[in-house]
């Protein structure tokens, strides 16, 4: 090779060589913010995964209710203290103005705030680390956490966290705010005392409390329940303030203020709870009746698996279990070592918000996991805590370079016998990680009961209101149980059906106090509310419903359940369907004659008299209004409400199914139809009597999509057994159109925004 050539060679690897360099001290300068957007970017995905996959439960309903207040009511909420979390509707109203209020939409802001705490619950971890030997000029410690990136891995894969990010409530924005709480309280304590030995204490030190006095006064409009933060940043001033004093009187009691402020706190959340009865509305349903010993049980078993105790294999919470004291012993044996300050904050920041929520349960006995979301990011820490042994490990030269805060690499001493003991620790700890990472991933997957599973792990409202969408006719009576499901049929049947949806009826509640409303109160009520209707639907929520119309044991609903569950024998109607979804029932009754009034069986508005076969007669059908131009126009995406009246000149020995096609060309498959036996199958054929009418309410479901113009109406009868045409019953007389086809006349479809 000639020197030129060499020279350039030369010259190239030289060049790439420097590109390498400074791509390294690039990354080093940028540790923490690439590391903090890789864990951002990884979290999000795992929250966006099967986002809308659920349905909106009732809190999420009341979420979407709150974003549609008037701006000035939102606002005026933020200075009510019984207002739980006001700026999150503020938030969530802003957000819903720009992007909608799909379901994917409304959770989308908990999804970025999950998101967001994970890399905070790591840039705490890294500030828990920098405080250790803080000095005069300070110890730059590195900008790689290992038990940073294990707690942040914690808070990534959790179905406690992944569960609150994909839920259009408050809990995890909240929860951003606790890792926000919990990072810059640690770095408040480590500028104090860098400021404090250089010399220049006042500016800095200030500014790095108001950071955290921000934070906190931010948490506080976001949730009330951050107030328990706020107690835990003043026992962890305290204490450090303690911890660096000499030992006195004047140095202990320093901590009577933040003593004071948790007895506060606990009567204040025992007066908002409701004092000694909130333990007879949690023993009803409301709330989770515990203690503070099977509380503590629970919220680990949630804070881990997101699981009640016997949902999962017990043996899946053994590495949380091991992982969590080794994390504590680990905590403890640096508070008895002379660099305690790290493990101090931490404790302070766990534990206070735990003790004093457990504390108030003594009295009120309503437990929720979701009220100790505040003290996850502590948690995740504490479990983490032993990955510091790999630091150790690094620090003793065996692990590679140390950055400090300007990217340079930094030489730590450790003798080398105390880096070989780390060594297995450090191994067993990351093993214990993995093991609960992999029991977590599948807790997430686990049918029934995980997020990602594919079963229906949320309430299914979507489920139980589209049934009802497809089905209802306008002069329908709709009860709602209890009356503050009202959100929810408005969010759903305004999405599901073009239609305005029926005013739903709602019953007082039956949890009265000392003027009970009871079985006396309810028949009157029901009596004046369904007067005159002919059909009627309720949806009902068992679990909610059970704290207001407590069932008898053995009872699976109560008084409004059971009206509808027993038609026959508390009304004296034909039950016409009942679909349990998950969490959500929708029970149908059908009357001969309109409820509770003398007026005659109604009588079909277009009379028929076609036959079906030799012994089934048509009587005629009825056709209601939907839209202002009346009955025989019709939206696309609504329904298409119709009465049939059928009679029989002698009992069938069959149980028979009927059709309603609507075709522009009747050749070709039908653009909508209905297909199945009278009532759901309450009401068989082979039940009916001669001289004794039946009534069979249907719809047909339009798609939304279907194109504007006339439309034919046929009707059939067909033997299930044989859905073919060969299975049809012949039609005969007026209106027959071959092939067991009655023709009842053409409807008109507009547009559905007509």
């Amino acid at each position: 090779m000639t020197g030129l050539g060499r020279g350039a060679a030369t010259g190239r690897g030289q060049a790439f060589t420097a590109r390498a360099s400074g791509a390294r001290a690039f990354a080093a300068r940028h540790s923490l913010l690439l590391t903090g957007l890789g864990l951002f970017a990884l979290a999000l995905l795992a929250r966006l995964y099967r986002l809308d996959a659920q349905s909106l439960w009732l809190d999420e309903g009341s979420s979407w209710q709150m974003a549609r207040q008037p701006w000035s009511a939102l606002l005026l909420d933020l200075a009510r203290p019984n207002a739980a979390y006001p700026l999150y509707h503020l938030l969530l109203k802003a957000w819903v103005a720009l992007f909608g209020d799909g379901e994917a939409a409304l959770r989308m802001p908990s999804a970025l705030a999950g998101a967001a705490a994970v890399p905070m619950i790591y840039l705490a971890a890294v500030e828990l680390e920098r405080m250790r030997g803080t000095g005069g000029q300070g110890d730059r410690a590195s900008g790689f956490s290992w038990p940073g990136l294990g707690a942040a891995l914690i808070a990534l894969a959790a179905p406690f966290a992944i569960w609150y990010s994909q839920e259009a409530k408050v809990y995890s924005l909240l929860l951003l705010c606790a890792a926000l709480v919990v990072w810059a309280v640690p770095r408040a304590l480590r500028v104090s005392q860098e400021a404090r030995g250089a010399g220049r204490a006042t500016g800095v030190m200030w500014r790095a409390w108001l950071l955290v006095g921000a934070v906190a006064l931010v948490a506080l409009f976001v949730h009330r329940l951050a107030v328990l933060l706020v107690a835990a940043t003043a026992w962890a001033a305290a204490l450090d303030w303690v911890l660096r004093r000499p030992r006195g009187r004047a140095a202990w009691g320093a901590l009577l203020a933040p003593a004071a402020l948790s007895g506060l706190l606990i009567l204040a959340m025992v007066r908002g709870l409701g004092g000694e009865q909130a333990a007879s509305r949690a023993a009803a349903g409301a709330a989770i009746p515990a203690g503070p010993l099977s509380a503590l049980g629970l919220t680990f078993s949630r804070f881990s698996l997101d699981r009640w105790p016997g949902d999962a294999p017990w043996w899946w919470l053994l590495p949380w279990v091991a992982l969590l004291a080794w994390g504590l012993a680990r905590l403890g044996r640096d508070l008895l070592g002379p660099d305690r300050r790290p493990a101090t904050a931490l404790l302070c920041l766990l534990a206070t918000p735990v003790g004093l929520f457990l504390a108030q349960l003594v009295v009120t006995r309503q437990y929720e996991a979701r009220y100790l979301i505040a003290a996850y990011p502590a948690f995740a820490l504490a479990l983490a805590w032993p990955l510091g042994q790999w630091g150790a490990r690094r620090r003793a030269g065996g692990g590679g370079p140390v950055f400090g805060a300007a990217g340079a690499p930094e030489k730590r001493g450790m003798g080398p016998a105390e880096a070989r003991g780390a060594r297995p620790g450090a191994w067993a700890a990351a093993g214990l990680l993995a093991l609960c990472l992999l029991s977590g991933g599948l807790a997430l997957f686990q049918a029934p009961f995980g997020l990602f599973s594919g079963e229906p792990v949320k309430e299914q409202y979507r489920e139980a209101i589209g049934e009802l969408a497809v089905r209802v006719h306008p002069d329908d009576a709709v009860v709602i149980h209890p009356s503050y499901l009202r959100p929810l049929y408005d969010y759903y049947m305004g999405r599901l059906n073009a239609d305005p949806a029926p005013e739903p009826i709602g019953f007082a509640d039956f949890w009265q106090g000392e003027t009970s409303y009871g079985a006396r109160e309810w028949d009157i009520e029901r009596r004046a509310k369904l007067a005159g209707y002919l059909r009627s639907f309720l949806l009902i929520a068992p679990d909610h419903a059970r704290t207001v119309d407590r069932p008898r044991p053995g009872d699976e609903y109560g008084l409004v359940g059971l009206f509808w569950a027993y038609s026959r024998e508390t009304a004296r109607a034909w039950p016409c369907g009942i679909w349990r979804r998950n969490g959500a029932h929708l029970l149908c009754q059908e009357a001969p004659e309109p409820y509770y009034t003398e007026a005659p069986a109604p009588q079909p508005a277009t009379t028929s008299g076609a036959r079906f076969g030799d012994s089934l007669r048509f009587l005629g059908f009825t056709l209601k209004a939907t839209t202002p131009a009346g009955p025989g126009v019709y939206r696309a995406g609504g329904n298409l409400p119709i009465s049939l009246f059928w009679d029989v000149d002698a009992p069938l020995d069959e149980d028979l199914s009927f059709f309603l096609h609507l075709c522009q060309d009747c050749t070709l498959p039908p653009a909508a139809s209905d297909d199945g036996p009278p009532l759901e199958g309450y009401l068989p054929t082979s039940s009916w009597l001669p001289g004794k009418p039946a009534r069979d309410d249907r719809a047909i479901h339009l798609p939304p999509d279907l194109p504007p113009g006339r439309y034919t109406l046929l009707l059939g009868a067909y033997r299930p057994a044989d859905p073919t045409e060969a299975g049809r019953l012949a039609a005969s007389g007026p209106g027959a159109a071959g092939n067991g086809r009655l023709a009842l006349g053409t409807v008109e479809i507009v547009a559905g925004d007509e």
